[in-house]
């Protein structure tokens, strides 16, 4: 039966929709507040007259963009509010701009331009959905009309790079949310599934732009890109689960693994990183300074991971959990809270990624480019010893090395560990090529390390990513000598470059095209140049492995694991770390005390994850995990700890808030669940109270920060409670509280809960200001049963 897209289906769907508007219509928090974020937008305001349309559109340079974007935003917002409020006046305007623009706009240039259409996607075409699934005054021909806009102008801007081609990390990933939702208005399965195949095989942009641990190819970049990162993924898996297609399974969990990344990081919960990166740049250390709260704190990605793992499949996100207690709810995130979510996805078919095995012979040995005297290649104990000569591999017409090779069909892949580069001179390589033919100045991909320490890429006469960026260039790596690892891999026509320190932790940091026509078979083998007239460069590799090798390699006992993070479930403990090269299971080792001994509580684990479902919440566990094959065992990984917790309620709703300024309006906006908003008190003390409406034992109060400047946080305060609003009881007193950064969430115990009625904050001193005080959220919490 042919497959029919469903509409709406940019992540959320009909059902969905009539939940939300059930909420605002019953005035349940946070949801409200979050659509009064849409309905105070000037471009929600039936007054908007919009800033277009104009026939060219243009990022880096900019030309009429700021128009574009606004009446982009308008158009989703008016959408909204038509769905909202049933008046129909909003979707004749968002109409009128929204065909306009289609009918007017012939051109979306510059070097920048997949980079708004992604970030404006959810807008624009998400709007576009609502119109035709909703408003009975939509039209098919306005359908078609809205169609040929995004085939004829938008698609092609989302990937200027022409065909298969896109940037780096978060603008390839923004590339594919504008093709995906696109795709999806326009009926295109074609495309849809072009879409889906990239996201899932490109390494350099999609989910594999990743490791075991969740970080992604910008995460070492800094917080903004690594979140805009994030959140494209993480649209796109949102708009394709509501087509029925699961991609969040893939790669154990992978995008959980990345939002809990996120999460801990930007929750200040210290965090070691790897070295990674993707053809942008490879990044050695972590110098982004975590905290960031930019595009309100991650409120999006976060929440549409939350509501796909959590609520759908089951799963425990500790950390976006604990993120979500003080996130802003915006009026784009507000779109994706749950409560409860039963929708079905079924996971694509596997992907065609290649397998390798050890190689102890086989291998045939050429000169390319006149490389003279004549090159060798032998095996012995585990280690290929390879010397050839050649005038460099770099670039342009320089193709003179000693290559040693296997010729392979199909999708390949080839991996070694450079052990030592013989200094014939400070750039002579060692590394791994594939090459279309053995003829010199053939299309041809490399990616080797130099005598000189650093690691060096090209892929020459290939249609490179991105431009100039991303070829002949050179990088440093995390080693003080040459060793280092390399690795090739061809799916199709794309053959992606990786480095990595341990043979596992791999970062794209090179892609390119073969273009038609495309081989059946490649050459994949090791290479070596020396840079030397007459000399030859003796270079030595280890744990070499590739596509339809022999196996009959020795095992090697594993490294460790590199990274080990463990996660503060509730009875549980979510445990990831970094894969171990040739490692064929893991086992858990768990103390209650730092340094151990450690008690086995796993063996035999086949992945990079175990959930750890055998303690006692409130108890402090750590973790380490050790790698083994046939050979033997590894040491101890890093350690890691986590105090696993019963999650607290916020029983601050449905109750009536006031203030000691009679300010009910104001008041009401610190119990919405959403720091976004704000309760904005004139005067340097006074008091926030909140009756329930009925007698709850609260055992915690949490007060978050707002975005306003610190002299007008809270500084002393008693929280107080009554049960007749009348005679209050101090249940605990605070002084000196310093709110270390905007929208931190500070939870207080209380020693001896009861049972109350009405609960008060009672102010005595600010940080300073002297005319005003603020917070964001004040939550009174009990414990779930």
């Amino acid at each position: 039966m042919a497959r029919v897209i469903k509409h709406p289906g940019v992540g959320v769907t009909l059902s969905d929709l009539a939940t939300l508007k059930a909420y605002v219509d019953q005035g349940r928090e946070p949801w409200t507040s979050g659509f009064e974020q849409v309905a105070g937008s000037p471009m929600s305001r039936l007054s908007y007259g919009g800033h277009g349309p104009f026939a060219k559109v243009s990022r880096a340079p900019d030309e009429n963009l700021w128009a574009w974007r606004n009446d982009m935003v308008a158009i989703s917002n008016l959408s909204l509010m038509w769905y909202f409020t049933r008046d129909e006046r909003y979707a004749e305007n968002a109409r009128k701009f929204l065909l306009g623009w289609a009918t007017t706009q012939t051109e979306f240039s510059g070097r920048e331009s997949m980079l708004d259409l992604g970030d404006y996607a959810l807008q624009f075409v998400g709007g576009a959905e609502i119109l035709r699934a909703t408003w009975p005054g939509w039209k098919e021909s306005d359908t078609a009309t809205v169609k040929k806009y995004f085939k004829d102008v938008l698609m092609p801007a989302a990937n200027p790079y022409g065909e298969s081609s896109f940037g780096a990390a978060n603008k390839g990933a923004l590339s594919l949310t504008a093709l995906g939702l696109m795709a999806i208005y326009n009926d295109d399965i074609e495309t849809l599934d072009k879409v889906v195949y990239q996201a899932r095989t490109l390494a350099h942009i999609g989910l594999r732009n990743s490791n075991d641990i969740g970080m992604l190819g910008d995460s070492l970049r800094d917080q903004g890109h690594a979140y805009g990162q994030l959140k494209s993924l993480t649209m796109l898996a949102e708009a394709l689960w509501s087509q029925g297609i699961d991609i969040y399974s893939d790669f154990d969990n992978r995008l959980l693994a990345a939002g809990e990344y996120f999460a801990r990081v930007n929750e200040r919960v210290p965090t070691a990183a790897l070295p990674f990166g993707t053809t942008d740049r490879y990044y050695l250390t972590d110098v982004t300074g975590h905290g960031w709260d930019g595009a309100n704190g991650g409120s999006v990605a976060l929440t549409q991971i939350y509501g796909a793992y959590v609520l759908r499949k089951g799963l425990q996100a500790p950390f976006i959990a604990q993120r979500r207690l003080r996130m802003p709810v915006d009026g784009s995130s507000f779109m994706f809270l749950k409560d409860a979510d039963t929708s079905k996805a079924t996971p694509p078919p596997a992907l065609p990624i290649p397998s390798t095995a050890s190689i102890t012979s086989g291998f045939s040995n050429a000169g390319i480019g006149g490389a003279s005297p004549a090159g060798t290649a032998t095996y012995a104990d585990g280690k290929w010893i390879v010397q050839g000569a050649g005038n460099d591999i770099l670039w342009g017409t320089q193709d003179g090395c000693h290559f040693t090779y296997k010729a392979l069909a199909g999708n390949s892949a080839i991996i070694a560990k450079v052990e030592s580069v013989q200094n014939t001179s400070p750039v002579a390589r060692a590394g791994v090529m594939m090459r279309t033919s053995l003829e010199p100045g053939a299309p041809r991909a490399w990616m080797a390390i130099a005598s000189r320490g650093d690691a060096g890429q090209n892929m020459q006469k290939l249609a490179v990513y991105g431009g100039s960026n991303y070829g002949t260039k050179a990088m440093a790596i995390a080693s003080a000598t040459a060793s280092y690892w390399v690795k090739l891999e061809r799916i199709g026509n794309i053959i992606t470059g990786y480095v990595s320190p341990d043979g596992t932790n791999w970062a794209a940091t090179d892609v390119g095209r073969i273009d038609a026509p495309v081989p059946d078979t490649i050459y994949v083998g090791l290479v070596v140049s020396s840079v030397a007239n007459g000399g030859l460069n003796s270079s030595t590799f280890s744990n070499v492995q590739i596509t339809g090798g022999d196996g009959g390699a020795p095992s090697v006992i594993p490294a460790a694991p590199a990274m080990l993070l463990a996660s503060p479930g509730d009875g549980t403990v979510p445990l990831r770390w970094q894969a171990s090269f040739g490692a064929n299971g893991y086992t858990v080792g768990r103390s209650e005390f730092s340094g151990g001994p450690y008690e086995t509580i796993a063996s035999g684990v086949t992945g990079s994850s175990y959930t750890d479902t055998s303690v006692a919440n409130g108890t402090t566990y750590y973790y380490t995990v050790t790698a083994s094959n046939s050979a033997g065992t590894s040491g101890r990984s890093p350690m890691d700890s986590a105090t696993p917790a019963r999650p607290m309620v916020n029983v601050a709703t449905g109750g009536t808030a006031s203030d000691s300024a009679g300010n009910a309006t104001q008041a009401k906006r610190a119990f919405d669940r959403n720091s976004l908003s704000q309760w904005l008190y004139v005067g340097t003390t006074g008091w926030l109270q909140y009756d329930l409406g009925h007698t709850e034992r609260v055992q915690r109060y949490a007060i978050t920060s707002t975005t306003n400047p610190v002299p007008r946080d809270p500084k002393d305060w008693q929280f107080q409670a009554s049960n007749d609003g009348v005679t209050w009881t101090t249940l605990d007193m605070q002084n000196d509280q310093v709110f270390d950064y905007r929208l931190e969430l500070k939870t207080y115990a209380i020693a001896n809960p009861a049972s109350y009625h009405y609960y008060r904050l009672n102010i005595t001193a600010n940080n300073g200001d002297s005319t005003l005080t603020d917070l964001s959220e004040l939550g009174l919490f009990v414990s779930t049963p």
